[in-house]
């Protein structure tokens, strides 16, 4: 069946070095030890990471004003400082799906999880742009790499089991279903899903609780509540 909510069909979207001495207001530095009274001012030069988190200040500013050439041009800028910085490598990602440059964007992913394949946020974006385009193999593989590091993430769980069961891994899809609801119970939707692949697994009566429970939830849209309807009706 088609499936709009996002948590259970996953069709939503969410550098060279280039450093520059910038030098901060200078600061009036404690006097050294057997000195006279006279205060010495030391200049303090930023590190590269205060730099790109500078820029990346800036580029939340302009994204929130809906200018996204300069937004873009900040976070460039921001990783350039500091390629570690993952919430501007997701901004800037964000910023260029949202501009159509798919393949730009999951380069982009591609190379934070290279410098760091244990950071969930960048596998997710990376997995959700590969759904948009229809590739759930390569989703699957880039979930699978940072699982490890998301065992307590209910999005990232959730997400993965829905991917999971669009490749028809039921077995699979059951686990991080319920895996992500023992972390967040009250997600009709998750339910909603347990229950598809229980059923796809030969496994009635669970699927059959696992509807109730979606339908109980109170979270579920007009078209869900009526598929969930259908289901149980099935399973009498």
């Amino acid at each position: 069946p088609r499936m709009t909510e996002p948590a259970a069909r996953p069709f939503p979207l969410e550098a060279d070095k280039a450093a520059r001495a910038t030098v901060a207001n200078p600061v009036p530095a404690e006097p050294p030890q057997g000195a006279s009274g006279r205060i010495e001012k030391r200049v303090r030069v930023e590190t590269p990471k205060e730099r790109a988190e500078q820029h990346y200040r800036k580029a939340y500013s302009q994204l929130s004003a809906g200018r996204l050439d300069e937004a873009v041009s900040l976070l460039r800028s921001a990783l350039a400082e500091d390629a570690a910085h993952v919430s501007a490598r997701l901004a800037l990602a964000g910023a260029l799906s949202q501009s159509g440059r798919t393949e730009e964007a999951l380069a982009l992913l591609s190379e934070g999880l290279q410098l760091d394949p244990s950071r969930p946020a960048l596998a997710l974006s990376a997995a959700r742009l590969f759904v948009a385009k229809g590739n759930f193999d390569a989703a699957v593989k880039v979930l699978t790499r940072a699982a490890p590091s998301a065992r307590a993430d209910a999005e990232f769980r959730a997400f993965h089991a829905a991917v999971l069961q669009r490749l028809t891994l039921h077995k699979d899809a059951v686990t991080e279903y319920q895996a992500a609801l023992r972390l967040a119970p009250q997600a009709g939707v998750w339910w909603m899903g347990l229950g598809i692949s229980l059923e796809a697994d030969g496994r009635g009566a669970e699927a059959r609780e696992a509807f109730q429970r979606a339908r109980s939830s109170g979270a579920l849209s007009a078209e869900l509540d009526r598929f969930v309807e259908q289901k149980l009706r099935q399973l009498q």
